[in-house]
């Protein structure tokens, strides 16, 4: 049992390290398609996709990466936290700024 664990946790280490090398579209686009698929086989935690998803958006060059697709798979991913428990406001990067306005 515990010798699963940790092959569990060595490959999530592995996975965070990929975010380094993300430099195109198509890249972001593997990288953020694997997690969406563990997520919905439930072979990832919540949690793990959401540090992901809070490295993902932190990129320095997210603006350059994120197009439709890759927004519209972010997005999956964040219904699917939420869906899973977790209390989040929806980002505006990926949402737009419907959550900003109607706090005002």
């Amino acid at each position: 049992m515990k010798g699963k664990k940790e092959a569990k946790s060595k490959e999530a280490a592995e996975s965070v390290k990929d975010l380094s090398s993300l430099s195109t579209k198509a890249d972001l686009r593997a990288f953020i398609t694997d997690v969406h698929d563990k997520l919905l086989k439930d072979q990832a935690a919540p949690i793990f996709a959401m540090a992901v998803m809070q490295q993902v958006m932190s990129l320095d060059n997210i603006y350059d990466l994120l197009d439709s697709q890759n927004k519209e798979i972010l997005q999956e991913i964040w219904v699917k936290l939420s869906q899973s428990g977790l209390h989040l406001r929806r980002p505006p990067l990926l949402f737009g700024d419907a959550d900003a306005a109607a706090a005002k």
